[in-house]
């Protein structure tokens, strides 16, 4: 009888796993707008190197959708290598402010992912994530600048950045009708995570999770208390799933 009620509760468990994939995912090679909160496969080619997996990340320093996301790609991807990070708060005078977060500072891989992230802007969103000052009227423009040059430097493939920045400033999202770096105010590259394999190539450019639900908690509690927190639960689920099918062939080598 025990084992029985195992059975059907991993059943559920994975039925509920795929229910929250196949709406989460949607692919639109393609599509001229794209839909709030799911990640859409944008292309069938590996951006990756061979026989790797890439999750790359792009926000900024003082961004509460990043700050909140952070949670969620931290316990997703903690068991594929080793991260080194700040805890911090979101910028205090953008709407929400003070949202818990991690700066990331590094990913020491243990598998065949590696993770990049690249903070664009400052804590304030009125200057470069190195201090130069940015006109609000100018974010979008500076920010494609900064976002190349920082993937450049990292050794990615100049198709990520183009991607990111289609489908953040070209291609609209359907709930506001802009593309996403157009429905905030002021206009600027907000977020995005780009996940890449032989499966190919997937891009998510709204929240992951809202960010006011975190707004009364420290980092430290967040961080402690990770399993507490239904969205995060769900949204690390989100993307393992998407990673697993990024990585096509090689999904059997990714940690469970």
């Amino acid at each position: 009888m025990n084992r029985r009620l195992l059975g059907v509760f991993v059943t559920l468990v994975l039925l509920v796993g795929l229910v929250i994939f196949m709406f989460s995912k949607t692919d639109v090679i393609g599509a001229q707008s794209v839909p709030p909160g799911r990640f859409v496969k944008v292309s069938n080619q590996d951006l990756a190197p061979t026989g790797r997996i890439i999750v790359v990340e792009q926000s900024w320093i003082g961004c509460p959708v990043g700050a909140a996301a952070s949670w969620a790609i931290y316990n997703a991807l903690r068991n594929y290598g080793n991260f080194s990070f700040e805890l911090h708060y979101s910028d205090p005078l953008h709407s929400p402010a003070n949202i818990p977060g991690l700066l990331f500072k590094g990913f020491n891989s243990t598998s065949i992912l590696n993770f990049y992230v690249a903070y664009v802007y400052n804590q304030y969103l009125n200057a470069s994530y190195n201090g130069t000052p940015i006109p609000q009227s100018e974010l979008v423009q500076a920010g494609e600048q900064i976002l190349q040059s920082q993937y450049s430097d990292m050794g990615l493939s100049p198709q990520v950045s183009q991607l990111i920045l289609k489908y953040e400033t070209q291609v609209p999202v359907t709930t506001y009708g802009k593309p996403s770096a157009f429905y905030v105010t002021p206009p600027h590259l907000n977020f995005a995570i780009l996940i890449s394999g032989p499966g190919g190539t997937y891009i998510i450019t709204t929240p992951i999770i809202n960010p006011e639900i975190l707004s009364e908690y420290t980092p430290q509690y967040v961080l402690t208390h990770l399993d507490q927190f239904p969205q995060i639960i769900q949204a690390s689920q989100l993307l393992q799933n998407v990673t697993l099918e990024a990585a096509g062939n090689l999904a059997s080598e990714c940690p469970t």
